[in-house]
């Protein structure tokens, strides 16, 4: 039986208000986070929000050279070109975590609420898994 997982993603703020107005649907990343269409995904905006702000599905990984993704994917990316080239710049691979189901979360959850319940969170870089036990603990706690 195939384990769930759950996605913890730091997306600087403008991108993540971006997939939280659907204007943006795939994530770019350079490095493939091991998940699976189905599996969920938290949408943290990082500094200077600082808050889980989204939730959802992956509907998809996509993998492929950074030109066949900017020529296929770009009006679902939420980037502009020169932007791009520069994050992919000597990369030979780019990654996309195409999303569906994305639900704004309201109110936001702040990393001090977080840390009301776990005080030795510390959100990612880039991602990180969470487990289903600590989703449920923490909505438990700030519901």
């Amino acid at each position: 039986m195939k384990q769930t997982k759950y996605l913890f993603l730091s997306i600087k703020p403008e991108f993540a208000n971006k997939i939280i107005a659907k204007e943006k649907t795939i994530e770019l990343r350079k490095v493939r986070p091991h998940v699976n269409q189905g599996d969920y995904v938290v949408i943290y905006a990082s500094s200077p929000t600082m808050s889980v702000v989204g939730f959802g599905q992956i509907k998809q990984i996509i993998e492929m050279s950074p030109d066949d993704m900017w020529n296929t994917y770009s009006s679902k990316l939420g980037i502009d070109r020169t932007r791009f080239d520069i994050y992919f710049q000597d990369k030979d691979k780019a990654v996309g975590i195409e999303f569906e189901s994305i639900k704004k979360v309201q109110p936001v959850i702040t990393l001090d609420k977080i840390r009301e319940v776990d005080q030795t969170f510390c959100p990612p870089q880039s991602y990180r898994y969470v487990s289903n036990g600590q989703i449920i603990s923490l909505l438990k706690e700030l519901l």
